[in-house]
């Protein structure tokens, strides 16, 4: 049982990881873009879209993630989900040599 608390906390925490990175992305991204236009990042998979109306002065923005291409979202997830396994336990190993 505690070997799947691990392998799940761990999954959790990869799956956080990479949000934060997918949410800083995007706000970089919506926040350095100066023109309308069609701009990607974290390898082609988020994306900002505003288009604008030059009628009204509007601006209209899209935001999302490009269901395309899931590939690098993928990928960081299973790395930092392998990192914070090999973490994990090389910190209990640490701690029951300490242990003992």
């Amino acid at each position: 049982m505690k070997k799947v608390n691990i392998i799940i906390g761990t999954l959790v925490i990869a799956v956080i990881s990479t949000i934060v990175i997918l949410v800083f992305s995007l706000i970089t991204l919506m926040f350095t873009q100066d023109e309308a236009g069609y701009k990607t990042s974290f390898f082609n998979t988020v994306f900002v879209n505003v288009e604008e109306n030059t009628a009204d002065w509007d601006l209209y923005t899209t935001l999302g993630v490009n269901t395309d291409n899931l590939a690098p979202i993928i990928l960081t997830t299973i790395f930092f989900w392998i990192l914070y396994l090999i973490l994990t336990k090389v910190y209990l190993e640490k701690k029951r040599k300490d242990k003992t």
